[in-house]
């Protein structure tokens, strides 16, 4: 193999590599808190509807804040992302320790605890345990910010199901934090309550405009087949020009579409904010 081709071949893994985690938004390492990355991987094993025991490994890969403001600030912040984003309880600061425990609670909500060992309450892995043809169940985990200004920072949670070697599903769910009330961000952080149907009707809008359709139907046909399930969600993230709601793949549009994303401006939500709305640092 001449040298060229080796280069050539060391460049195409190089490129692959650093787009392997896919959460929409951009790759916020800088802004208002310093951002450092960490990994896990924990291993063991659960039992099929068949009996046999499917060999499991759980990767994560956590981008976590390393620094923000002082000491004291920064605590509270980690405390505020280990219990919330890692389900860790409240108080923790020690990412690695948080890091390990969530994996191997992802692991042992499908295998059987030994005597006395304490589980952590976890979130659901998308497991079949009637798939007797699975031997090789490995979920990566993939944590990472993808908006840090304006006091705000959004986390996305990149969850990919390897069963057998083979990618069988991904997903996306977002989580934003108010850095001056040092609190997880709700809907009613941005918007009155009495609005939430008008902006469920903006969304469809604007879905219906991004895809070029003039009707539902139009929609149908592209394979937005469920739209009585498109509403306001709490899986959204901050962009430097909007909000985008995300939804999981099959639950507005077939599978084949993806986890389609909807964007609104800041300034055609402007009509809906609350009176304290965090929508009005952007």
């Amino acid at each position: 193999m001449n040298r060229n081709l080796v280069f050539y071949v060391i460049t195409l893994v190089l490129l692959v590599a650093m787009s392997a985690c896919s959460c929409s938004g951009g790759d916020e390492s800088e802004g208002d808190v310093t951002i450092a990355t960490d990994s896990v991987v924990q291993t063991g094993s659960f039992k099929k509807s068949n009996g046999e025991l499917c060999d499991m490994k759980v990767t994560l890969v956590v981008s976590y804040p390393q620094a923000y403001k002082d000491s004291l600030t920064h605590a509270k912040l980690m405390d505020l992302f280990c219990s919330e984003i890692l389900k860790a309880p409240k108080g923790t600061t020690d990412i690695k320790s948080a890091m390990k425990a969530y994996a191997q609670s992802l692991v042992s909500q499908n295998t059987p605890s030994t005597e006395g060992e304490s589980q952590v309450v976890s979130d659901s892995l998308n497991i079949d345990v009637d798939e007797i043809d699975i031997d090789r169940f490995e979920p990566r985990i993939v944590i990472k910010a993808v908006y840090n200004d304006n006091g705000l920072i959004t986390f996305c949670r990149e969850e990919a199901i390897n069963k057998n070697g083979q990618t069988a599903s991904m997903s996306h769910h977002y989580m934003s934090f108010d850095l001056e009330q040092m609190k997880r961000v709700t809907l009613s952080d941005m918007f009155r309550d009495d609005c939430l149907d008008k902006l469920t009707a903006q969304l469809k809008e604007k879905l219906m405009d991004d895809k070029g359709a003039s009707t539902e139907d139009e929609l149908n046909d592209l394979g937005y087949f469920n739209l009585p399930n498109l509403s306001v969600t709490s899986n959204f993230f901050f962009t430097s020009k909007g909000v985008t709601w995300s939804y999981d793949s099959s639950v507005i549009a077939v599978a084949s579409v993806g986890e389609p994303t909807i964007n609104i401006d800041y300034d055609d939500l402007e009509q809906f904010f609350c009176d304290d709305s965090v929508l009005k640092r952007m």
